[in-house]
């Protein structure tokens, strides 16, 4: 299944090639299993669920010239096992490590993949988690400082509901926080720095050096 009205936003406001339509926030429950995965475990205990295992769906294929796949966290995006936990859920990590036991996150955040205000603000209950390290996380401060103020406004929320999105995707500063990379100062450091990784070679994107 498809959510079209959020692929749609993908592709026409944010720019994102349909391989790296990575799903990050969803409506409810419902939202996940038709659109994301099959939730396989409830990590948290709670009516409605509070944090959820989820085996994701057959990503789409990917593009190899896209620059971005040779970052060695680019699987994240498509992890098939991921943790996804309701906003107001505080003991994630306890969940994320009952999903992950043998995963070192010792030295790691666990990051929201979206800001919690901003995701309340637009309707999401659940959202992904992925670890990152506190220098990134604390980097993306701005631009969701800046996203939490666009959707604070009334016309912007009213129009953003009126799509009846039932998920979202990654945008480039949500992708370039699960690479582990600084976000930088400014909303437009993040924008530029993200297109060149989604760019073909052949227009000038960066190539990541190899170990």
């Amino acid at each position: 299944m498809i959510d079209h009205a959020a692929k749609e936003h993908a592709v026409r406001s944010i720019g994102m090639p349909e391989c790296l339509h990575v799903p990050i926030a969803a409506v409810d429950e419902t939202a996940i299993r038709t659109y994301v995965g099959e939730i396989v475990e409830e990590l948290g205990r709670g009516s409605p669920s509070r944090a959820l295992l989820v085996h994701v769906d057959e990503p789409p294929p990917r593009d190899e010239s896209l620059p971005i796949w040779e970052h060695e966290r680019s699987r994240i995006f498509h992890q098939r096992e991921q943790v996804w936990v309701r906003v107001e859920y505080t003991r994630y990590r306890q969940a994320y490590r009952k999903a992950f036991p043998s995963e070192d996150i010792a030295d790691k955040i666990l990051s929201h993949c979206m800001n919690r205000r901003i995701a309340a603000l637009k309707g999401f209950q659940y959202m992904r988690i992925t670890p990152t390290t506190r220098g990134a996380n604390s980097s993306s401060a701005f631009s969701e400082n800046w996203g939490v103020a666009l959707w604070s406004k009334p016309a912007e929320i009213a129009s953003f509901k009126r799509r009846g999105v039932a998920i979202q995707y990654a945008d480039l500063s949500d992708l370039m926080l699960m690479l582990d990379l600084n976000l930088g100062g400014g909303i437009m450091d993040a924008v530029n720095a993200g297109q060149k990784l989604i760019l073909p070679p052949t227009l000038g994107a960066l190539k990541w050096p190899r170990s």
